[in-house]
């Protein structure tokens, strides 16, 4: 598999996230700060006292000097503790928080990005990394790299101002002591590339757990899981994935092992050859008692910071890659408005039409929809039919504006749609999707989709009972003021036609030009299916309306209907005609008409 190279380097990704602290919390850049330069600082004084007493006590220095000297130094080491402690306090709390405020980030940006994003599979992984590297507690990406960073500044440092002690003792003894380092840095990033070659298998092996245990506490799958006696199933997934996991984990801590054996031999090397240097040199009186304590200290410190210096380097190569995860969903770029665009309320002729147009979800693969060209007057009822597939609901994405056509154009009132401000072309369609969308809000909520403070009670009740629910909702005891569902308290449950009958409601409410019923109904037996596209078209009024279904309870009312195939518009006439015609939807009626007769048997769906 081809190596991944990240897009932003380590460096870019700590100003990144710099600049975001600096403008959600200042106070946590003052802190960081504040913290790297006492925990370089505070080490290196209480390095350093125990030489200088020394050199007092050696030189005949009097009791009262000795005394006001380590006084001194004991009220510079408190005071720089106390003001250590305080930054790592305030830190702590504020740097949770910017992770906090990514997740926030993240979310919203799902929620306000093109569709063409979120809607796609590749998007749809962007997203899971993104939001997967910030949900780890401490171990979240932004925290990670904000003690990494920080620690890495205070090694370094650290290592600068040890390498002049030890440089005075004698430049080779400090060439010898980078080199050992080095080749530890080398053996340990091995084991690291191995880990970051191994990644994307550990992410498709989570991502079949959080499956697994998403199904766990999702009661809907409750009678299946039983009816089919599942759960044997299901446990040996979840060990199955599991010990792939503990086995891909297994495998890189063992490189980790390895690189850690070969690091503390070379430790061992590193430091005895120092030590020796040391004893050697203050054996022959080339150095003071006091000397051998501070050197003997600095190399033991230089050690540490060495050792520091390669794990964080390693640790911020781990904590970047994650960086760059969940930067590359934020750096999903919405489609702009046009520079000029042309208002959408302005124009008289609402027609819409297709023209020559072709689309594919990616490019290089056929076509799911091939040159289809048709036109839908103001006012007129459409009904777009076919099997699953054919492109019916594809139609219905680019007609919304969720995504652009490769080529062709779809024109309102003869402008091309491109010329529209996206938030204007949403206005002008109320639509009732296959997917159910009930976020744990009340009834009224839900209806309008909006706070309660902005949501019209009386228009929430007409839209409920327009739809045929209101009699179910009014027998709750806080009526549309209920929240559905159970997730946050007791709320009201709905079946699934109930709550496909609720979406109609909210397309109700919103009172767009345009009214869409995308297959809305699959909850719903044949008969109940029938009356509720007939119910809407007598909704509908003078709208325009586009019935989309693979059944054909929709299309007996409807002024036109366009019979989708493959991508293509294969048949189009009134129902009249197109029975006339003896084709493909003739023969789709055939076969399904008996579904639509009080006694033929709704059972038989």
């Amino acid at each position: 598999m081809k190596k991944e190279k990240p897009k932003y380097s380590i460096i870019n990704n700590i100003i990144f996230l710099v600049k975001d602290m600096w403008s959600e919390y200042p106070l946590l850049v003052f802190y960081l700060v504040l913290q790297a330069v006492l925990s370089v600082l505070s080490p290196f004084f209480a390095m350093l006292l125990p030489k200088i007493t020394l050199d007092l006590v050696m030189t005949g220095a009097g009791t009262t000097r000795i005394l006001s000297v380590l006084g001194g130094f004991g009220i510079v080491m408190a005071l720089s503790m106390a003001l250590s402690q305080m930054a790592a306090d305030g830190r702590y709390m504020m740097y949770n928080n910017m992770r906090a405020h990514y997740q926030k980030k993240l979310f919203f940006h799902s929620l306000h990005c093109d569709y063409r994003i979120i809607g796609s599979a590749e998007g749809q992984k962007k997203y899971q990394r993104a939001i997967d590297v910030t949900w780890n507690g401490d171990g979240s990406v932004t925290s990670k790299l904000t003690v990494y960073a920080v620690d890495m500044v205070i090694a370094v440092l650290s290592f600068v101002l040890y390498s002049g002690v030890i440089a005075t003792l004698h430049p080779l003894v400090l060439v010898i002591l980078v080199l050992l380092s080095l080749m530890q840095y080398i053996v340990t990033k091995r084991a690291r590339m191995y880990e970051q070659k191994h990644r994307f298998e550990k992410t498709e092996v989570n991502k079949r757990i959080w499956y697994l245990d998403k199904v766990n506490h999702d009661m809907t799958a409750g009678k299946d899981i039983r009816l089919y006696r599942m759960e044997n199933w299901f446990l040996q997934m979840w060990d199955n994935s599991i010990r792939q996991l503990a086995e891909c984990n297994g495998r890189i801590q063992n490189r980790y092992a390895a690189a850690g054996g070969v690091g503390a031999f070379l430790l061992f090397v590193r430091d005895s050859v120092a030590y020796i240097y040391l004893i050697w040199a203050v054996l022959g009186e080339r150095i003071t008692v006091g000397d051998f304590v501070l050197y003997f200290a600095a190399i033991t410190g230089f050690s540490g910071f060495i050792g520091r210096i390669v794990n964080n380097m390693n640790n911020l190569h781990s904590a970047n890659l994650g960086m760059n995860d969940l930067r590359a969903f934020l750096d999903e770029k919405d489609e702009p408005d046009p520079e000029n665009p042309v208002d959408i309320k302005a124009i008289k002729d609402r027609t819409i039409e297709f023209r020559d147009v072709t689309f594919s979800y990616k490019k290089g693969e056929k076509p799911t929809l091939e040159h289809i060209s048709f036109m839908i007057n103001e006012g007129e009822k459409i009904a777009l039919v076919g099997v699953n597939g054919a492109g019916k609901t594809t139609i219905v994405k680019l007609l919304c504006g969720f995504y652009k056509p490769d080529s062709g154009q779809i024109l309102i009132g003869g402008v091309d749609s491109r010329r529209f401000r996206r938030d204007d072309l949403f206005a002008m369609y109320s639509a009732v999707f296959q997917d159910i969308y009930l976020p744990p809000f009340t009834v009224a909520e839900n209806v309008s989709l909006k706070p309660l403070k902005e949501t019209d009670a009386g228009r929430v009740e007409w839209s409920l009972k327009e739809a045929g629910i209101y009699e179910r909702i009014a027998k709750e005891p806080k009526g549309i003021y209920m929240p559905v569902g159970r997730e946050f308290e007791e709320g009201v449950m709905l079946s699934g036609g109930q709550k496909q009958k609720l979406l109609i409601a909210r397309a109700l409410y919103k009172d767009a030009p345009v009214l869409i019923l995308d297959e809305p109904t699959a909850a719903l037996d044949p008969i109940a299916e029938s009356e509720t596209y007939e119910a809407f078209h007598r909704l509908s009024k003078s709208k325009t309306a586009i019935f989309i279904s693979h059944r054909l309870a929709s299309t007996r009312f409807c002024d036109r209907i366009l019979l989708l195939h493959d991508g293509q518009i294969r048949e189009t006439g009134t129902h009249e005609e197109l029975l006339a015609m003896g084709g493909e939807y003739s023969k789709m009626f055939e076969v399904q008409s008996h579904y639509y007769t009080e006694a033929g048997g709704a059972q038989d769906e």
